[in-house]
């Protein structure tokens, strides 16, 4: 990832969004439901709501997962890459990024 950028916390709100913190001190609250219909791997977390809210950090690699060895990139989250399957995905940038 360019700049190092990384996923720090993640929580999961209403619906199929989630908010997420950078290590450029972003947070921005991501809306998934367009993204998860796109892919089987996408299935238990789209469709059970226990298993979208097991969302966390893998601090290793900064990426944002699900059980069953589901994550999102941080740069794909933050908006600098789309996704590969070409779904939308809407973001609101609740704090801006740190300057510096």
């Amino acid at each position: 990832m360019s700049d190092n950028l990384r996923v720090t916390a993640v929580e999961a709100l209403h619906g199929h969004l989630i908010r997420a913190a950078f290590s450029d001190g972003a947070v921005m609250e991501i809306d998934l439901s367009d993204l998860l219909p796109r892919g089987e791997v996408f299935e238990l977390i789209r469709k059970g709501r226990a298993e979208f809210e097991a969302v966390h950090v893998n601090h290793e690699t900064g990426t944002v997962e699900w059980p069953g060895e589901v994550d999102l990139d941080a740069e794909v989250l933050y908006g600098r890459f789309e996704p590969a399957s070409g779904a939308a995905i809407h973001r609101r940038t609740v704090h801006e990024p740190a300057i510096g």
